[in-house]
């Protein structure tokens, strides 16, 4: 038998996916959300979540991202990214100091 999806087994519409070792990096690696839902503000609240979970640990030291130059305001807004100066265009890649971080940038 199938279980139909409901308020016990809600179906999945998007995910963000961290690749991190929870202490010096972390990589962001997918944001999604199923095209019926988009436009509803549910992709800026999964990066705030990731910003909260990026902020809950102290000893943090960077987070890094890849995106199409057009997210770069999005990224820079809601995850206090920086763009990493590459030199190319086309895509960007962004990095955000953790509390841990012992590097000046």
């Amino acid at each position: 038998m199938t279980q139909q999806p409901g308020r016990s087994h809600p179906p999945q519409i998007g995910l963000a996916r961290l690749i991190t070792d929870h202490v010096s990096f972390a990589y962001l690696t997918d944001v999604y959300i199923l095209a019926p839902y988009q436009g509803r503000g549910l992709g800026k609240f999964l990066i705030k979540c990731v910003d909260e979970v990026l902020d809950s640990w102290p000893q943090f030291r960077r987070a890094l991202l890849m995106a199409d130059s057009k997210e770069k305001r999005f990224y820079e807004q809601i995850l206090r990214m920086r763009e990493f100066v590459q030199g190319e265009h086309g895509f960007t890649m962004m990095t955000r100091k953790g509390e841990g971080s012992v590097i000046p940038v």
